[in-house]
């Protein structure tokens, strides 16, 4: 039976302790690859969870066009099951679009950059009666030596989104054409017409009579509140009327209609010219006053030869 030393436990004792700092890393090396799978696991869970919740349609293709994952949303659009879709080409499966989304898969792929914003429509097993319209974004899938193993997509429904576009591009449409027959109306129209855009009336715009029968020269306003200068003066029953009594004044002021105003616009030449005017506000969507519009006649010349107060 062999019994050990002192001198033998003494030359053992630096190999223990070796032994043990070796075991020691080891552990901690075993502890840190434990600690990142389970971090790689939590990830590849997030991973996987984002894949399958995303607003999106997401897949990813091989280099040869067949679908290698899908998540739930894109087999909905297509009408396919998930897991009836791994393996196949997008061709077999959604035809109607294949044409176009193959075009950009090969893009991606040649040229090793991404195709974004690719706007894309036909119909699906899932609503073959209904043609709907997606936005594409296609990335290339590269492997650790950079080779290119195929591509991933999102895809968004945008239907509804191209619809609205239209409508309101319609309704813009018609608008200006509105806008542009009003515009043609008003200008035709040999009555004086005012329209006064905001509440204080420094911007007004008259139309062709008006500009004529006020005599107004480039620059010159039709308000008596406006910026400009401005040449002549309004009475009425033969005395100054003040600026914010005016009936365009009014109405975009206070939101009161006038009908009927007999007025004298007196120029610097000072001759009168009768007229009778209307006025009356402008509103919002929302009922609140944002302006006025106003229109005036010529009723008659002043006495005197059109002149007032002896000029």
């Amino acid at each position: 039976m062999f019994v050990a030393s002192t001198a033998h436990l003494l030359m053992l004792v630096p190999l223990a302790l070796a032994a043990a700092v070796v075991l020691a890393r080891q552990q901690q090396r075993i502890a840190v690859l434990e600690r990142e799978t389970r971090g790689m696991r939590r990830g590849l869970l997030d991973l996987e969870s984002l894949f399958e919740q995303a607003p999106l349609g997401m897949a990813v293709f091989d280099a040869e066009g067949r679908f290698v994952r899908i998540n739930r949303l894109l087999a909905e659009i297509n009408g396919v099951p998930a897991d009836d879709h791994i393996g196949r080409p997008l061709r077999e499966l959604v035809p109607g679009v294949a044409d176009v989304s193959e075009a950009a898969f090969r893009q991606a792929m040649e040229t090793r950059k991404p195709v974004v914003g690719l706007v894309i429509d036909g119909v699906t097993a899932a609503q073959p009666e209904r043609r709907r319209t997606w936005r594409l974004d296609v990335h290339p899938v590269f492997g650790r030596g950079r080779d290119v193993l195929g591509v991933s997509v999102a895809v968004e429904d945008i239907t509804e989104q191209q619809r609205l576009a239209a409508a309101l591009r319609d309704s813009e449409r018609r608008e200006r054409r509105r806008v542009a027959e009003l515009e043609g109306v008003m200008e035709a129209t040999p009555v004086a017409v005012f329209l006064a855009h905001d509440r204080q009336c420094h911007q007004v715009t008259v139309n062709a009579a008006g500009r004529r029968l006020l005599r107004l020269g480039p620059g010159e306003s039709p308000s008596v509140t406006g910026p400009g200068i401005r040449a002549f003066d309004v009475y009425a029953d033969g005395n100054p009327v003040a600026p914010d009594r005016l009936p365009l004044q009014r109405a975009a002021a206070t939101g009161v209609e006038t009908r009927g105003a007999e007025l004298a616009i007196r120029f610097a030449d000072g001759h009168v010219m009768q007229v009778v005017m209307h006025a009356v506000p402008l509103r919002d969507e929302g009922g609140r006053v944002r302006g006025a519009a106003a229109a005036f006649v010529v009723a008659g010349d002043g006495g005197d030869g059109g002149r007032m107060g002896g000029a």
